[in-house]
């Protein structure tokens, strides 16, 4: 009898873990094609909330059913209920906190290209409509410029008194592929990044499958204090192909 209550403990608890296993599969899959895309997804939260998320989500559930399921319970439905409403609980707060830090905007602001989160992006303040997105969109691509007779220091002043911060400033956002050639031309030079005295592991990686370099640009990409990295562009399109998880900043030029 007792082998019997724990055998179908048991199974309801696997049927649980798999059925809970393919919903939060989905989820993660569409949220890495729409909110995570690569090569973007190198510099953003993403792994440390969603590995929360999938722990939680694929430990309390299924454990939970193993603990109270007996069908000869009453409430069983009622426990069960509870178990699925705190499970969906804690998924959804996952899903707020991915959506909050997924990237609404990559924008090229003196010389590095910087990912606006969700939680940061102001589409309603951006003057050219291009810009207008939902929040709920895959990244879009922005060049930055301010206009004249506009300081940085007059928009950190701004900040200090409660604006947003310089590069999530999507007024003075302009079309990227307008102004492709100025961001091409402060390109990192690919010579420093993969010389063999400047190359760390993540360079020969991307070095060891990637042989056209003269047809890429390389320049820094910024999330925070510390999440960054070199995206890769096609020179001829300006389309993001890759990232290099290094730091920038020791190839920048000196007069950027």
């Amino acid at each position: 009898m007792k082998n019997n209550i724990i055998k179908n403990k048991a199974k309801a608890s696997l049927i649980h873990l798999l059925l809970s296993a393919v919903v939060i599969s989905a989820l993660i899959s569409l949220m890495l094609l729409f909110w995570f895309p690569a090569p973007f997804l190198g510099v953003t939260n993403f792994k440390d909330i969603a590995v929360i998320l999938i722990s939680i989500d694929l430990v309390l559930g299924p454990l939970l059913t193993f603990v109270v399921y007996n069908k000869a319970k009453k409430s069983l439905k009622l426990d069960l209920s509870i178990i699925v409403s705190i499970q969906l609980m804690a998924l959804s707060y996952g899903i707020y906190m991915l959506f909050l830090t997924h990237p609404v905007y990559i924008t090229y602001y003196n010389n590095s290209f910087n990912v606006i989160t969700a939680k940061y992006a102001i589409p309603e303040k951006a003057k050219n409509t291009k810009f207008n997105i939902s929040k709920l969109s895959s990244p879009t691509l922005a060049y930055m410029q301010l206009p004249k007779g506009t300081t940085e220091d007059e928009l950190f002043n701004n900040m200090l008194n409660g604006a947003a911060e310089i590069e999530a400033r999507s007024e003075f956002y302009q079309p990227y592929e307008e102004n492709l050639n100025k961001i091409l031309a402060n390109s990192l030079d690919p010579s420093k990044i993969f010389s063999e005295k400047n190359m760390d592991d993540a360079s020969k990686a991307f070095l060891k499958d990637n042989k056209n370099i003269d047809e890429l640009a390389f320049l820094p990409l910024v999330n925070g204090a510390s999440a960054n990295g070199i995206i890769v562009l096609n020179k001829s399109t300006g389309k993001p192909v890759n990232l290099i998880k290094t730091n920038p900043w020791k190839y920048a030029k000196k007069n950027n």
